[in-house]
């Protein structure tokens, strides 16, 4: 690529970004609520006796029946920017099982579950992630480290949150999730982080780690600046955050668009195609194949490193992970949360939050930073709204 290549390059990405575009905006705003909406109705459906898959499935349902009805005159891409997944208690991140035998969960009382998931209109991308207590009593609030998990992460989330602002940086946010967590005697997850989102693209360099590692993912210390896009990933584990991967196979992948590769099986090369067809450059779950045989080509698609797999990680067996997740964009005008947080689930923390502590400096302070009010952008395209708990967090503060 020639210099006059990467400067039309650099002026196309300028304007793919720039949130000061009414219409970026608008694509942003209605991604998110999609994403809003669909998440709101999977946590709604969790509960005893109920299969992750079929969680999963519901979510990935839920997100294509609203990008079906919407942008269909200009042939616009839009669907699914990250597949729904539902990761159970020690279970980190990425676990959206397929309903085959021996590769699914079964949710119990006592459970923590985090539900993730994403949609994006035209390249513009909005995921959220929540995280619930599943309670056989629900006038009691549930105690314990999944307690202190949860509100450790929770409050992680908010106190980084209010620290995107322009001109500050991404170790001060950082440094916050840290604090955050200590206080519920807990730790961020190794190897998780939040990241930067342009169009097209679900992570840039700009990295905000939750637990800093030099030596094997150094990252570039960076200010925030105006016009950019976050989803800011924030995942606490009630032990020392350290994670391993599990036994069970990967079922989430995105097209690895730097290599190439002549394929020689035809279910490879059909997969291949339905692949790039229908997701693009965005992860997606096998279980979304339409033709059950081409799952069978998505491993020789792997070991050519033309899909990159999404392993689910677990930490230790005793342990208890939380997860609260969101996209922020930052303008000149201030930083704006567009997938607003949902209803927590009722926990209470024998922790608490000493008044003189970072954490409660900030939590205490929220100039600078506006929540949307999610589901304006669903108008008229069948958005129904799910009744939530009255229940909340008890935190002594």
């Amino acid at each position: 690529m020639d210099m006059d290549q990467v400067e039309l390059f650099a002026q196309k990405s300028d304007v793919d970004n720039n949130l000061s575009d009414p219409t970026v905006i608008a694509k942003y705003r209605l991604a998110a609520d999609i994403a809003q909406d669909a998440l709101t109705k999977v946590v709604a459906r969790v509960a005893d006796g109920v299969c992750v898959s079929e969680l999963c499935a519901f979510g990935d349902e839920i997100i294509l029946s609203y990008t079906s009805k919407v942008y269909n005159k200009n042939s616009v891409e839009k669907g699914i920017a990250f597949p729904t997944m539902v990761s159970v208690n020690d279970c980190v991140e990425y676990y959206s099982p397929t309903g085959d035998a021996g590769d699914d969960y079964v949710l119990r009382n006592g459970d923590v579950v985090k539900i993730e998931l994403g949609a994006h209109i035209d390249g513009y991308i909005a995921t959220n992630g929540h995280t619930t207590v599943i309670s056989a009593n629900s006038a009691t609030p549930i105690e314990g480290r999944a307690a202190d998990v949860v509100c450790a992460a929770h409050f992680a989330a908010e106190a980084a949150l209010r620290l995107m602002k322009i001109g500050n940086n991404n170790i001060q946010v950082q440094d916050a999730i840290a604090e955050a967590a200590a206080l519920f005697n807990c730790s961020p997850v190794t190897g998780t982080a939040s990241n930067e989102i342009k169009r097209y693209v679900i992570a840039t360099e700009k990295m905000i780690l939750n637990v800093p590692d030099e030596e094997n993912r150094p990252v570039q210390d960076f200010v925030f600046v105006a016009n950019e896009a976050y989803t800011l990933n924030i995942l606490i584990s009630s032990g020392d955050g350290s994670c391993r991967e599990g036994a069970l196979k990967s079922t989430v992948f995105s097209r690895n668009v730097h290599q190439n590769y002549n394929l020689k099986l035809k279910a490879a090369r059909a997969a291949f195609n339905e692949i790039s067809n229908d997701f693009g450059v965005f992860p997606f779950s096998i279980r979304a194949l339409e033709n059950k045989r081409h799952r069978l080509g998505v491993t020789e698609l792997a070991s050519r490193q033309l899909l990159t797999p999404y392993p689910v990680y677990y930490t230790r067996a005793s342990d208890r992970v939380a997860q609260f997740k969101m996209t922020v964009l930052i303008s000149a005008n201030g930083t704006t949360r567009i997938t607003p947080a949902l209803p927590l689930p009722y926990v209470h923390s024998a922790y608490t939050i000493p008044a003189d502590s970072t954490t409660a400096q900030l939590l205490a302070n929220d100039a600078g930073v506006k929540v949307v009010k999610s589901g304006k952008a669903l108008a008229g395209i069948g958005a129904t709204e799910v009744a939530a708990p009255a229940q909340g967090m008890d935190v002594d503060m």
